[in-house]
């Protein structure tokens, strides 16, 4: 029997790190670890507080769709991954992080907005 090298194991567990690393790195990131965009309040200061409703229900509306699509994403990817050992689906399809943090930030916007004009018609 042959004896084991000790630079041999931690050189193979070391591969095996550095693949999993990259394996987790390159998955669509979580709709939720998404920061959002700064958006100024002023954008939104000439709607009426309905008006501002309806556009807090559109924008949650929106969010909710890129949130579902980009979880699709991630979970393509981690198949991808186990079956193809590569990204199979972020790599076929757009990038929607922007799209999911302007979103977050348009939500906080209004929101803001909302609070100071508003304050008995925030959910």
């Amino acid at each position: 029997m042959r004896p084991v090298s000790r630079t041999t194991v931690p050189r193979a567990w070391l591969a095996q790190a550095l693949f999993a690393a990259i394996a987790l790195g390159a998955c669509a990131q979580s709709p939720d670890a998404i920061a959002p965009t700064p958006v100024e309040e002023a954008r939104y200061g000439y709607l009426t507080c309905a008006e501002m409703g309806h556009e807090m229900r559109r924008l949650n509306r929106d969010l909710a769709s890129l949130s579902t699509e980009q979880s699709t994403k991630r979970v393509n990817d981690a198949v991808g991954w186990v079956r193809l050992l590569h990204p199979a689906h972020s790599a076929r399809t757009r990038d929607i992080r922007s799209l999911i943090a302007l979103s977050k930030g348009e939500l906080e916007a209004v929101d803001g907005a909302m609070a100071r004009r508003c304050p008995g018609l925030r959910s």
